[in-house]
């Protein structure tokens, strides 16, 4: 038995031996075939054949594991097909796809900055901080990545890891003006005005002139010189920072009338920020002197929700409307990245300041002025109008955008902010969510006024 089993050995080594022997000579042959799957991968994939290509690339690979064009070829079609995936909206497997491409090509940023597109679109932001780190690893002193990178961990409400990132970079790159730049703004956002204004400094010095950073550095000046004497005060979601002449009874209150805010805007436009907001009051005079706004502005929100109160003894509820307002305006900020119409911007922050349950009392007002288009109102948004004609754009907006949220419900208005918060155009955002285009919802919105039936 002993023997037996040493010859059944003695044979499979010698078969292993002729095997190897065997195989170096087919491997031109292999090599060649791996080649030629490499080519009908290639035309595939400029016919858009993404999933037969990448079965292609696969196989050649497989032929000739040292294949490296094959390998390349490889995850570019697995990344053109995530793209693809994420245009049809079926973003778990556009993801597999990234990753997949990723891993065939860990070097490659634009699959990365892909995958991270997606993640953020989906607001993870662990997966986004993960996906961060790994960017920024492989090109650690490239300002232009680091400011993507610093940008997505911002959409995902990660403002901390975002100066931090760029934190890291400024050390490793510190005469960047634009980067500081950033970190200026970056540091303004969360009222850290003395950061903020030791990097806008910096900027301006690297690179004199530029308009924005001057135009932010005036506002730090005067914004510093009311904000001396304030108190802070934390609630649950909300940090509130007003005059040390208003009581710290006025400011519960006041924390109170932002929770119920968060409540009711969340309930409806289905989303909840996770990072806590922040809050400045300052009396209506310090106000006017710090921005430079019509005077018929009544709150501002720059990445603060900022409110004019005009005196101490102004109770909370007076200003509650208000609060109801910016604190829309910066859930939708939140939600689109920023890329809401000013239309649709105003009048959803109208209605919740005045009674979102009752849509019904604004699309039957009475209209004080047509407009050609939705875009015209954003325009002369745009053109600093007076009294007047704001408030025809206000009255509007606010009639346009009931009766979208009227005739398509909140949970559809909620779908439509996120599309436009991944970057789509109005009229695709508007085809997805509401399977209609958005020329004919434009014409239901600018409609004339229905009057009492």
């Amino acid at each position: 038995m002993i023997f037996n089993r040493f010859a059944v050995c003695k044979t499979c080594l010698f078969l292993a031996v002729f095997l190897l022997v065997l195989s170096s000579a087919c491997f031109g042959n292999h090599e060649e075939d791996s080649w030629v799957f490499n080519r009908q991968g290639m035309l595939k994939v400029s016919q858009g054949r993404f999933n037969e290509a990448i079965r292609d690339f696969e196989k050649a690979c497989q032929l000739n594991p040292f294949n490296d064009t094959a390998l390349a070829n490889l995850a570019c079609a697995r990344n053109n097909l995530g793209v693809l995936l994420a245009q049809q909206n079926k973003y778990s497997e556009a993801i597999r796809q990234f990753e997949a491409a990723k891993a065939q090509k860990p070097e490659d940023l634009s699959i990365r900055l892909n995958l991270l597109s997606i993640l953020v679109n989906l607001k993870d932001s662990a997966a986004v901080e993960k996906e961060a780190r790994e960017i920024s690893g492989i090109r650690p002193n490239d300002v232009e990545i680091g400011l993507k990178v610093a940008a997505a961990l911002q959409k995902t409400e990660n403002t901390a890891a975002a100066i931090s990132a760029l934190q890291d970079l400024a050390i490793r790159v510190p005469d960047d003006a634009s980067l500081h730049a950033a970190l200026g703004r970056l540091h303004y956002r969360c009222g850290q005005l003395d950061e903020s204004a030791y990097h806008l400094k910096l900027s301006n010095e690297l690179h004199p002139g530029d308009p924005e950073v001057i135009k932010s550095l005036e506002r730090l000046n005067r914004e510093a010189s009311v904000e001396g004497n304030t108190s802070t005060y934390t609630g649950l979601h909300f940090s509130l920072t007003c005059p040390d002449s208003f009581s710290a009874k006025w400011a519960e209150e006041t924390l109170n009338l932002l929770e119920e805010a968060y409540e009711k805007v969340g309930q409806q436009i289905e989303f909840y920020p996770t990072q806590r907001s922040q809050v400045l009051i300052l009396q209506t005079e310090a106000f006017r002197k710090v921005h430079d706004l019509p005077e018929w502005a009544g709150g501002l929100y720059d990445g603060r929700i900022r409110l004019p109160v005009p005196a101490k003894n102004t109770r909370p509820a007076a200003i509650k409307g208000a609060i109801m307002h910016e604190y829309t305006h910066h859930v939708i900020y939140l939600l689109t990245s920023g890329n809401c119409p000013i239309w649709l911007n105003e009048g959803l922050a109208q209605i919740f300041e005045n009674n979102h349950e009752n849509l019904e009392q604004f699309t039957n007002a009475d209209k004080t002025a047509d407009f050609a288009s939705l875009s015209e109102i954003d325009r002369l948004f745009r053109s600093s109008p007076d009294r007047q004609q704001a408030a025809a754009l206000y009255q509007t907006s606010l009639s346009a955008s009931a009766r979208l949220v009227e005739q398509f419900t909140w949970s559809r208005v909620a779908e439509f902010l996120e599309y436009l918060g991944m970057g789509y155009e109005l009229s695709r955002a508007a085809t997805e969510s509401f399977a209609s285009e958005f020329a004919e919802i434009e014409k239901s919105c600018l409609a004339t006024t229905r009057g009492p039936q």
